[in-house]
């Protein structure tokens, strides 16, 4: 998930070491609507996916972000 932590932490000026499955769109100050599309325009081009819309709405943390496109989209 590397490429992942770097989308993130590019996105939301976090360091790679800061990132936990804890962290939400309600804690990050960053993480607003528009960064959350951001995050996902750069998620499904990274690892060429289309993301369904309900996986979309359900990626309020960086844990369910990682479990999502794991068991999902069988990105490690």
């Amino acid at each position: 998930m590397e490429q992942l932590n770097k989308i993130i932490s590019e996105l939301f000026g976090l360091s790679a070491e800061a990132l936990t499955d804890e962290i939400s769109m309600q804690q990050t100050a960053k993480w607003d609507s528009l960064t959350h599309m951001k995050l996902i325009a750069g998620i499904e081009e990274s690892f060429n996916i289309d993301l369904e819309m309900d996986d979309i709405m359900d990626m309020t943390t960086v844990g369910a972000i990682r479990s999502i496109l794991e068991s999902r989209y069988h990105v490690s």
